[in-house]
């Protein structure tokens, strides 16, 4: 069946009831041990059953509802009974703490909030307490509500009485194709977040423009685990309902491991950090088997690169192929067997890929493709697809979508998908949105003449030492986290003479008399700062003199998103960091150096 084409996130609703009818298994989610489905009757009649009833508590069009939950099948049958009444969905990130919710509510002003937990609930009975206007909420599960406020069930049960008298087509037409869709706060490293008004044609235009580019359909089950929050997550789960593609919720990205080899998906979309852990994983097993294993793996990875490569250029010679086969039985099918062994398309973004893990994973046979983008534009602007990769760039942009370089390097943009401008701030807006439309985004690349882009840094990451030398951290930081035996690194070196830097080691990897002492210990060690200083070393001798790091700290745990010092895609919230142990950071420069 031809799938019609979309005006609004209402019109996915009807989409799905009129494409997928019959579909036993639309999607699923985990409860203890036991794997539970949705056909598609029910998700439609559910999300047609929540619209009703929060209409009759007095949601409406433009009505901003907050969504403050992890991944599950509720979140989207929120979203889209909001969608079907017209309303505004405001997500929360499920990490968030009590203040920032509270600015959030207030700042977008909501009247409505449904929430997932006991551990939401508490948080917002405090923030409840101090907020100026009524705040209805509605906990999805039971054992979460507080009286008097009902549960998502209740809501459930009212809404299917009111069906029989309001059916689904009468919501058909409530939101329009310019209407605010949704209000997404970004996460800001500093300061308030800004909310961000994205339309019905912004997040649908994105849909569209990608839905051609790979081939999905009701054949395919993809994992949904990165914060729905997160605009990332929320579009390629609302292409792949588009497409006819189950979804797998998870709630948390530390149990995505075991969901692929629990629930094997065909497709996946993840954060560079999942990715390079899976890479760093085979690289430390590889370290504990003898010599002859080591040259077996070798041979096979260059097998596979050499195939890889001949594939792109679209001839490949019968003996190589036989190689190949070989090198999978013997080396490849273990890896892939460890991701569930049916994944065929895997979708990375949110940060910079490394170039040594994607060529990886293409030499074992599957390829990454690497999309950039950002709230603002909801957000994909950038997209690598079959035939149309390149290393060292993340692919070029997606239909409809125009770049250019200023002349200071900053990515411009012009898109269907740009935002409407950020809620409630028309100054931040100018400063993003120039006269001519384009766009601003923050980021520095290169375009090359067949429109492939780069991003070499941040703009307001770029470090200028205080002897003039412009230097973008992220490639010197890609390069310490790419040798496996450091997991964070953060590049310091703005207004000072030299770089410093903030340095995680691989916890995942130390040796059994390291690994048994306390954090603070472990970062003493003379064993674990040798082989800190020798991979610092190497590092130093890939980049220029002044790109070298002189000095640098071990932190003695992770970074972490609980602790807000990364991004709910995983990227180092560098200034933060930086702010939290500016104490440490001071230690690596003389008195007359320090700022």
């Amino acid at each position: 069946m031809t799938a019609p084409r979309l005006r609004t996130l209402a019109d996915l609703v009807f989409h799905l009831a009129e494409t997928q009818k019959g579909r036993e298994h639309l999607v699923s989610w985990q409860e203890g041990r036991e794997r539970l489905w949705l056909s598609t009757e029910e998700w439609v009649a559910r999300v047609h059953a929540l619209a009703l009833a929060l209409e009759e508590r007095g949601v409406g069009k433009a009505s901003r509802v907050a969504i403050f939950s992890e991944n599950r099948p509720e979140w989207h049958i929120t979203e889209f009974a909001c969608q079907l009444l017209g309303a505004i969905t405001v997500p929360l990130y499920p990490t968030l703490p009590a203040d920032q919710v509270r600015y959030i509510l207030h700042n977008a002003r909501c009247g409505c909030i449904l929430y997932s937990d006991k551990a939401k609930a508490e948080i917002l009975a405090d923030v409840r307490a101090q907020l100026t206007r009524p705040l209805s909420c509605i906990a999805f599960e039971s054992e979460a509500a507080t009286e008097p406020d009902p549960h998502l069930q209740e809501l459930l049960d009212r809404g299917f009485q009111l069906a029989s008298a309001t059916p689904l087509e009468t919501l058909r037409s409530r939101s329009k194709e310019d209407d605010p869709a949704s209000l997404i706060y970004t996460s800001g490293t500093t300061g308030n977040p800004k909310g961000v008004t994205l339309t019905h044609r912004n997040l649908v235009s994105n849909i569209l423009a990608c839905s051609d580019l790979f081939e999905l359909g009701p054949k395919d089950l993809s994992l949904s685990f990165l914060p729905l929050s997160h605009v990332f997550q929320r579009t390629v789960d609302n292409l792949f309902l588009y497409k006819g593609v189950s979804i797998h919720y998870v709630k948390s990205i530390d149990r995505v491991p075991r969901a692929l080899t629990e629930i094997q998906p065909t497709l996946l979309a993840s954060v560079p950090r999942l990715y390079e852990r899976a890479y760093l994983r085979v690289q430390n097993n590889l370290e504990k088997e003898s010599a002859a294993k080591k040259r077996i793996f070798a041979w096979a990875i260059g097998v596979g690169a050499r195939y890889h490569e001949a594939r792109s250029a679209g001839h490949v010679a019968l003996h190589l192929a036989a190689q190949r086969r070989l090198a999978h039985r013997l080396v490849f099918s273990k890896i892939h067997e460890r991701m569930g062994g049916r994944l065929r398309l895997a979708i990375t973004g949110g940060a910079a890929l490394p170039e040594k893990v994607g060529r990886f994973f293409g030499a074992i046979g599957l390829d990454l493709f690497e999309g950039y983008g950002l709230t603002e534009t909801s957000p994909v602007l950038v997209l690598a697809r079959p035939g149309a990769t390149r290393w060292g760039s993340i692919g070029q942009a997606i239909p409809g979508v125009e770049l250019r370089i200023a002349d200071d390097g900053e990515i411009l943009a012009k898109t269907p998908g740009l935002m409407q401008g950020y809620w409630d701030n028309d100054e931040a807006t100018a400063e993003a949105i120039d006269a001519e439309g384009w766009f601003h985004t923050g980021d520095v690349g290169e375009l090359d003449s067949d429109g492939f882009l780069k991003i070499t840094d941040r703009k307001k990451d770029l470090i200028v030492t205080s002897g003039g030398k412009n230097i973008a951290p992220q490639p010197i930081e890609q390069l310490l986290t790419a040798t496996g035996v450091i997991s964070y690194a953060v590049v310091i070196g703005d207004n000072y003479p030299y770089l410093t830097a903030l340095l995680v080691p691989n916890l995942e990897d130390l040796p059994p008399e390291l690994a048994e002492l306390s954090p603070e210990e472990r970062i003493t060690q003379p064993r674990l700062l040798e082989r800190i200083e020798a991979t610092v070393a190497e590092v130093n001798g890939k980049v220029a003199e002044h790109e070298r790091i002189r000095r640098w700290k071990l932190l003695p745990r992770e970074l972490t998103l609980d602790d807000r010092e990364l991004t709910p895609t995983l990227k180092v919230r560098r200034r933060f960091v930086l702010e939290r142990y500016s104490d440490l950071v001071s230690s690596m420069y003389l008195k007359s150096q320090r700022i």
